[in-house]
């Protein structure tokens, strides 16, 4: 009789192990699945898809419906600092600008993104049969407040090359102005950090003021730098190969007339704006340049 309640005890105990150690693999599973919910958060999935794929859709152009071009493909590239009056060669008063902003519209041209002009360059293809690219270099205040509305009005692209160490500072661009104009149309490319001459500067020096400037804006726009603009126009031979070896796809000169893929892609002439330029003169020299 004691065997048998020995029998029945030690049944009792195993079944009391097996119940436990079921609870204990359950509850193993439980927090696995806890986990595995935990790295998947529908949060954190949608955060990803909103900055991963806009940093690299904005650098992918669809270049499906544009016409091949033969021969050579120029660019006029239009350079402009700030819009005001004032009283050197860097400032286009608001209302010339306005004009000639009106007069690229009127006359059918399409406004490119840097992304876009790269494609252009390097692919022979055209969105348009005319087109052109508007850049303001400094990154001065009156680019938001007087060429921003005029530019948003007409739904024209355009490209500021701001001055990294200027951010924020007086008669210059926030970075919260930056980020609204950067959703609305408008680049915010490399002027480097310290604008200074790139080729009075040593080769280290120079890709310092290159790679800051890149990083800052990839980082505070979420984007890919793309274009980079020497201050000064000032550049040599260590500064194109710099250029190219930081990861810019291309850079911009003050050397004047249109941007053609000859020219290098580090080294790409544009047409300076000055005031007081008639709109006839302004509709020639961009017409001669689109050819």
């Amino acid at each position: 009789m004691s065997i048998n309640r020995l029998i029945i005890l030690l049944l009792i105990i195993m079944i009391a192990l097996s119940g436990c150690s079921n609870v204990e693999s359950n509850n193993s599973l439980e927090n696995e699945s806890a986990k595995n919910v935990e790295r998947k958060s529908p949060v954190k999935e949608m955060k990803e898809d909103i900055e991963g794929p806009s940093k690299q859709n904005k650098s992918i152009v669809d270049t499906s419906g544009w016409f091949k071009v033969r021969g050579p493909v120029h660019i006029p590239i239009l350079m402009y600092h700030s819009i005001s009056t004032g009283n050197n060669s860097l400032y286009v008063p608001k209302d010339q600008f306005r004009e000639q902003m009106t007069w690229l519209k009127d006359n059918g041209y399409y406004t490119l993104s840097p992304e876009e002009a790269y494609d252009v360059l390097t692919q022979g293809k055209k969105p348009r049969k005319k087109i052109i690219l508007v850049t303001f270099d400094d990154g001065y205040l009156d680019n938001f407040t007087n060429a921003y509305p005029i530019l948003r009005k007409y739904g024209m692209k355009a490209t500021i090359f701001m001055i990294g160490r200027s951010i924020d500072k007086q008669n210059h661009l926030t970075k919260q102005q930056m980020k609204e104009m950067s959703q609305h149309g408008i680049s915010i490319e490399s002027h480097t950090i310290n604008h200074l001459q790139l080729s009075q500067l040593p080769a280290e020096q120079q890709r310092n003021e290159m790679v800051q400037s890149k990083a800052l804006y990839n980082k505070m726009l979420n984007q890919n730098t793309i274009l980079l603009c020497y201050p000064f126009g000032s550049y040599n031979n260590e500064t194109l190969k710099l250029a190219k070896e930081t990861g810019y796809k291309m850079a911009v000169t003050t050397e004047p007339g249109a941007a053609s893929r000859d020219q290098g892609l580090y080294a790409l002439h544009r047409i300076r704006i000055s005031p007081g330029m008639s709109i006839q003169g302004f509709g020639r020299i961009v017409d001669n340049a689109n050819q």
